[in-house]
């Protein structure tokens, strides 16, 4: 079974059918189903589905980046955000250290520490 769809020339929406019209519910373009087209009396309803994750609340600033072949040292798993941050000291000038944050438990390590 073949199904086609039809898209809205001018928004670029699908279009649905009534009656003998095809119809843009986004815009309101309409046209008259020719002999050439095939109707199908079946909907479709298209789910929406989001992953959440409650368990960890990651605070990880804007520009940290995510990357899988990194193991958590605390839990074992793979999957750590890491990024720069700029560390001030009276006994030395300003360095600049790596963090570490794990996606599954939250640990937080700094490279070397």
């Amino acid at each position: 079974m073949v199904h086609i769809m039809k898209f809205c020339p001018k928004c670029g929406a699908v279009m649905l059918a009534k009656g003998r019209i095809l119809y843009c519910p986004r815009c309101g373009y309409q046209e008259e189903i020719t002999s050439t087209l095939i109707t199908l009396r079946k909907s479709v309803v298209f789910e929406k589905v989001v992953e959440r994750r409650e368990d960890v609340h990651l605070d990880v600033p804007m520009g940290a980046i995510f990357d899988l072949n990194i193991t958590c040292p605390r839990c074992g798993k793979k999957g750590v955000y890491y990024w720069r941050r700029q560390v001030s000291s009276a006994e030395s000038s300003d360095t600049v250290v790596k963090v570490y944050k794990c996606a599954s438990c939250g640990y937080t390590w700094v490279e070397g520490e």
